[in-house]
């Protein structure tokens, strides 16, 4: 009986080793739907490193051959990042203008944050206009002998000439520069021969007769010339009531 059960137990054994196994493809059976792959190392690398975009895989990319190192590890991907963000770490809300967001690598705070540092409004500059000086006329003979000053350009007993100009009777110098625009000049051109020849061609005299101790001079009585001797010129000296009193007279500056 024994051998009968081992003998039929083989015979079926036989049996089911003649027919060959079937089962299911191994190869999909259509690709990823869009949008279901995922960054690659390397694409993932290049953005924390240098902002390249993130770039979603549409379909299966890899590998094509076998196993092998063809990208960054996750080990190079770290130490790329940690030392930017380690400099970055030291910057707070406080260092970032308020409203501004940041991005925040210290730990603790780490993500986007705001800034809430006020800064003070620039103030406005103050534009200073440049303004040109205007430099003084030219004073020579055609200016002082032409209007509104018909003045005579003479010499001055200090050196050089000057602008003379006869005025009204019994005023100062001061005033006869005035009634003609201009200033009295406070040097003393008025003593000897050289000032009272102005009021010899002024008048066509051929002598004038010198006084000591006479600043407000020269000047004309209506008849005759007088030179003042030894005073030294004050422009404020008031002349004789009926003499005609010649000064030295120039442009404002």
């Amino acid at each position: 009986m024994k051998k009968l059960i081992t003998a039929a137990l083989s015979l079926l054994f036989a049996v089911c080793m003649s027919y060959t196994a079937f089962a299911g493809s191994l190869d999909s059976p259509g690709a990823p739907s869009a949008g279901s792959g995922m960054y690659t190392l390397q694409n993932l690398y290049d953005y924390l490193t240098n902002g390249t975009a993130l770039t979603m895989q549409s379909s299966f990319q890899e590998p094509t051959s076998g196993p092998g190192s063809t990208m960054k590890t996750t080990k190079e991907i770290g130490d790329a990042v940690a030392t930017p963000f380690a400099m970055c770490a030291t910057t707070t809300a406080a260092n970032v203008e308020s409203g501004k967001p940041f991005f925040c690598t210290q730990p603790g705070s780490w993500g986007v944050q705001t800034g809430t540092l006020v800064v003070p409004p620039t103030p406005t500059p103050t534009i200073t206009p440049t303004i040109t000086p205007t430099s003084t006329p030219i004073w020579d003979e055609v200016s002082c002998e032409s209007a509104p000053y018909y003045g005579y350009w003479s010499p001055r007993s200090d050196g050089g000439n000057g602008c003379w100009i006869e005025g009204a009777r019994g005023t100062s110098c001061t005033l006869v520069c005035q009634a003609v625009g201009l200033t009295c000049v406070t040097a003393n051109w008025s003593v000897g021969d050289i000032a009272c020849a102005t009021c010899e061609y002024l008048h066509s005299k051929s002598s004038c007769t010198m006084e000591a101790n006479r600043p407000d001079n020269p000047g004309w009585n209506g008849s005759g010339c007088y030179g003042n001797l030894n005073a030294v010129q004050d422009c404020d000296s008031v002349i004789a009531t009926g003499n005609w009193r010649q000064c030295v007279c120039q442009r404002q500056p």
